[in-house]
């Protein structure tokens, strides 16, 4: 019988768990600068000439990056999945 390591899958699962972490604040981050430069860009709520394009170029960046965090919860899914599995396959 073969005798499992459990400390080095823990320590693996750890090094992921702080890379979606430090994911995750990087894209709130980045969020919330993009939401900041998108208000810069306009005066009192209304903006006109390059202003108007400026913040709609930063409005549709803001859309496409707020779909990256549904992808990071797919990722953790797809990996304590994995782990399980091998877990269960580790153990035969």
């Amino acid at each position: 019988m073969r005798m499992l390591n459990h400390k080095k899958g823990v320590t693996g699962l750890q090094g992921f768990i702080y890379g979606v972490i430090a994911i995750a604040v990087i894209v709130g981050i980045g969020l919330y600068i993009l939401l900041q430069l998108q208000y810069a860009t306009t005066s009192d709520g209304t903006s006109t000439g390059t202003a108007t394009a400026a913040s709609n170029a930063t409005g549709d960046m803001i859309t496409q990056l707020a779909k990256a965090p549904t992808w990071v919860g797919l990722l953790i899914v797809v990996v304590f999945a994995t782990a399980i599995l091998g877990y269960f396959y580790m153990k035969e």
